[in-house]
């Protein structure tokens, strides 16, 4: 939501009854673009992820940021009440998500042929962890699972013994939200256009897969002999080790590649194999082998040296930074990268505002996340159940 405009998904309205990461990061990148999200929860517990990670005052910064800009209802779902508010509100939403494993939606009443009935118009997104068919199907599925049964674990493999290994970060779920986050935006324009509700379905692994296929699978997308691997482009690089930090480089083109070995006064103009980008793809051995001298220069300078001696030549790179450096890199507060914005519990927080800008504008600071059933009465109230709402209170309906 800008200062200047509203966000490009005003008006839209989504029911997000997702918990963890995968689903509710999603919508939490539809409400930074000016989505009005209202996130169900199950009263009492709330979300699983109110209770994980780093936190101050009983506030989780993961929760916080997948959750921000959003309403809390506390509804069971399981009761008679709880299924007729909910479907009050699909009559007047655009979106509904969820995460649960499949069949659950149809035993709670709520799957895509019974609320479509309600709302024909709905756009409906059921996201699963193995799949929603198939001999999986059913199993519980956390990031680290996913991580391991779509390759993720071995591609990040260790070089020197072969041992699997997990990113350190719940990159499966947020793979997830982005594809979700994708796909919902694309069946609003398709319904904009005159074709209807429809339902979405996704799935954790499909979302790794596409993702990781195209840069690591390797010869494996040749079905037929004779693929030759090439030069690779992410699997095995090293960071470049100085003497007081660590740093990266892409040299991709020849410009780049001759420019880095000069940055550290190592020859490759003399020998014919590195002359070019063919050449060097040829010749894996003779690359390894000037690259062991560059890395052996690095390690004697100061990191700061040896990145400015690469961007003398143009060459792609970087300085590694810490998560901790980021919010005060030079560049990350050229681009207005973090914003610092006021939760009554946690206090004060800073986190990434939406990466994309809409005419230019960064976002404003966004709305804190809330307390488990923070605006229960007044969703209900807005439902015309105003009257209704201490009783619903007082049978555990809502919180």
């Amino acid at each position: 939501m800008s200062a200047t405009r509203p966000g490009p998904l005003a008006g839209v309205k989504i029911l997000d009854l997702a918990t963890a990461i995968a689903a509710p990061f999603a919508t939490s990148l539809l409400a930074d673009q000016g989505a009005e999200v209202i996130k169900v929860e199950a009263p009492v517990m709330g979300d699983i992820l109110r209770y994980v990670g780093a936190s101050r005052n009983g506030v989780s910064a993961m929760f916080s940021m997948t959750n921000r800009n959003k309403r809390s209802l506390a509804l069971d779902l399981k009761s008679t009440d709880g299924l007729s508010i909910l479907k009050k509100l699909v009559a007047s939403h655009d979106v509904l998500i969820h995460n649960f494993r499949p069949g659950v939606a149809e035993r709670l009443g709520i799957d895509y042929d019974e609320l479509k009935q309600v709302n024909n118009e709905l756009i409906y997104v059921s996201v699963a962890g193995f799949g929603h068919v198939g001999p999986a199907s059913g199993k519980r599925a956390y990031d680290n699972v996913i991580q391991a049964y779509a390759g993720l674990a071995f591609n990040q493999a260790n070089p020197e013994t072969g041992e699997p290994t997990q990113n350190y970060q719940a990159i499966v779920d947020k793979l997830t939200a982005l594809t979700a986050a994708q796909a919902i935006p694309a069946a609003l324009y398709a319904r904009s256009q005159g074709r209807g509700g429809q339902h979405i379905t996704l799935n954790m692994v499909d979302s790794v897969l596409h993702f990781l296929w195209m840069d690591a699978a390797g010869t494996a997308s040749f079905l037929e002999p004779g693929a030759n691997p090439g030069q690779q482009v992410a699997k095995g690089v090293r960071l470049i080790r100085f003497k007081n930090g660590w740093g990266q480089a892409a040299p991709l083109a020849d410009s780049e590649f001759h420019g880095m070995c000069k940055a550290f006064k190592v020859d490759s103009n003399s020998d014919p194999r590195l002359a070019g980008v063919m050449d060097r793809m040829a010749n894996r051995e003779a690359v390894e082998a000037i690259m062991a001298q560059v890395y052996e220069q690095a390690a004697t300078m100061d990191v700061d040296v040896g990145v400015a001696a690469m961007e003398a030549e143009d060459v792609p790179c970087a300085k590694a930074m810490t998560l901790e450096e980021l919010p005060n890199a030079p560049q990350v507060l050229a681009n207005q990268s973090f914003v610092s914005y006021r939760h009554p519990v946690a206090g004060d927080l800073q986190e990434p505002r939406a990466a994309a800008r809409f005419g230019g504008d960064r976002t404003d600071s966004p709305a804190p996340c809330a307390a488990l059933g923070a605006d229960t009465e007044a969703i209900l109230k807005a439902l015309g159940m105003e009257a209704e709402t201490a009783s619903l209170r007082a049978r555990g309906i809502v919180v």
